[in-house]
């Protein structure tokens, strides 16, 4: 992964130059022909049905999904920390509990696909551009308004499992030992509780970082591509939208309406979505193995 990622971030500097970003055209059994290119056609992937390669997209998009859920979800796990930090007190178990207890059973009942889809959605039309009219600057914003609406989603639910944890572990001998010896709830949760909050931080941040990456498959069904769409006009009476930043769930999403008819361009964004998502689970499995290992 890691080396996938290294390839990804070197695609603007170097790599953009070496591959083949787009096919308009090629001769194919001594006739000419043009896009979309199946993966037998235009090795390894194919293109999309402007001749954009889909092995360039998946390299350049790779970037933009794995650092977006990673910050979201590192952001989220932070803010549901200091958010329990102040929970500790009396003031913040009396405000701040029921306030975000209220809205995780509020966004338990209300499916989260569909409270973006009410959420983002307005902001898309908003900042929907053609090949004439690209705004760095409004993508950026809509980025941010993305990010932000997924951040408040997903947090309530994060502070509830944590609060839960820790009301738990109040219950236990050992904490009930130590406040007898004088220990204040912050040391106890700072050193004594320090083996348990790390493996749940873990388990959590795994948890909301698959999470959020399936959430952007939501979003991109709806062409709400995380940094906005681009539209190119094919002709008189047919448009084609797609991610400006190729991002891998865009990738599915700009191509999902067309799966009979050119299934490469979505199966494979698909298949190293899938992928992806898979070699998490892999590698949550072989964090909080280690750290059971080393609490025995």
């Amino acid at each position: 992964m890691l080396f996938f990622l290294l390839l990804s971030c070197l695609y603007e500097p170097l790599l953009s130059n070496i591959l083949t970003l787009r096919v308009e055209k090629t001769l194919i059994n001594g006739e000419i022909k043009y896009p979309p290119f199946t993966p037998l056609e235009v090795p390894p992937f194919g293109t999309d049905i402007i001749g954009f390669t889909i092995f360039a997209k998946i390299i350049q998009g790779f970037k933009y999904t794995f650092f977006i859920g990673l910050l979201l979800s590192i952001a989220q796990i932070l803010s549901s920390l200091f958010i329990n930090i102040l929970i500790l007190h009396k003031v913040g178990s009396t405000l701040l509990l029921p306030f975000f207890s209220y809205f995780d059973k509020l966004f338990t009942l209300i499916p989260k696909p569909f409270l973006l889809l009410l959420l983002i959605g307005p902001y898309s039309d908003a900042l929907l551009f053609n090949t004439d009219n690209v705004q760095p600057e409004a993508n950026w914003m809509f980025v941010m308004i993305q990010l932000f609406i997924l951040f408040l989603i997903g947090l309530p639910n994060l502070v509830k499992l944590y609060h839960a944890e820790l009301a738990f572990l109040f219950k236990q001998d050992f904490f009930l030992a130590s406040q007898t010896l004088g220990s204040s709830k912050f040391r106890t949760v700072k050193y004594s509780f320090k083996p348990q909050l790390t493996e749940l931080t873990l388990n959590l941040f795994f948890k909301i970082l698959i999470q959020n990456l399936s959430l952007f498959i939501y979003l991109a069904y709806f062409q709400l591509y995380l940094g906005g769409s681009l539209v190119t006009q094919l002709d008189a009476s047919t448009t084609y939208t797609a991610t400006i930043s190729n991002e891998w769930s865009g990738l599915i999403g700009q191509n999902i309406n067309r799966l009979a008819s050119t299934p490469w361009t979505v199966l494979t964004p698909l298949a190293f979505y899938g992928g992806l998502i898979f070699l998490l689970n892999g590698i949550k499995r072989s964090l909080t193995g280690g750290l059971q290992n080393q609490s025995i």
